[in-house]
């Protein structure tokens, strides 16, 4: 009965290297496209509740209630207080002035930062809470 003689023993020493490498590179290549893909979740927003007593009443009183626009003496609705920007933050307006028109703050005045803007979305979307 004749023996099979693996095929390797037939090969020179280079050919065998060749062979060698080969046959690891596809070990490696299969043991690769056999991982499953990483899939990497989504960030999640950080949790947001501000009120107006901890974070909007700083970002109307620097942005808004200044001399010339929402103050105290400005002829149009003042927001030095909590109540006529509730009444506002309820029927729309801030909504629709600041993120949907972009008209307040107005061009000619300090805009608002990304930051201030997450806030303020985020304090009307939460009902425009006073505490």
């Amino acid at each position: 009965m004749r023996r099979s003689i693996p095929f390797l023993f037939y090969l020179n020493n280079n050919e065998m290297n060749k062979t060698l490498l080969l046959l690891t590179c596809c070990m490696i290549g299969v043991a690769a496209c056999n991982k499953e893909p990483t899939t990497t979740e989504p960030e999640q927003p950080a949790p947001c509740h501000p009120t107006y007593v901890t974070d909007i009443k700083t970002i109307v009183s620097t942005r808004c209630a200044i001399s010339g626009c929402h103050d105290d003496n400005s002829g149009v609705v003042a927001f030095t207080t909590y109540a006529p920007l509730k009444e506002r933050a309820d029927n729309g307006r801030i909504k629709s002035y600041v993120f949907e028109l972009k008209i307040m703050p107005p061009a000619s005045a300090a805009q608002l930062t990304d930051d201030e803007k997450r806030l303020l979305q985020c304090w009307l979307d939460n009902g425009a809470p006073e505490n």
